[in-house]
């Protein structure tokens, strides 16, 4: 008899769009940015390592409403 086996997760992909590339950061929302404008980032956000300030930008606030489901189904 085979052996089941579980069935694995896709990777975490970076949330700006068109990226794609693998996450290596999920921000939580009390993140500050790296250029020190004191702009608290959004919560529940995948990131690679390019694109470290997008959590912080008016871009992300616009893709979050577009996406308010899936940001919500990752608390």
């Amino acid at each position: 008899m085979a052996e089941t086996k579980k069935p694995k997760a896709d990777p975490v992909r970076c949330d700006v769009p068109g990226c794609g590339m693998l996450a290596e950061t999920s921000f939580d929302g009390t993140e500050e940015d790296v250029q020190g404008l004191g702009r608290p980032a959004l919560p529940n956000l995948n990131i690679c390592g390019r694109h470290t300030n997008w959590p912080h930008s008016e871009d992300a606030r616009t893709w979050a409403t577009a996406n308010a489901k899936t940001l919500e189904a990752r608390k």
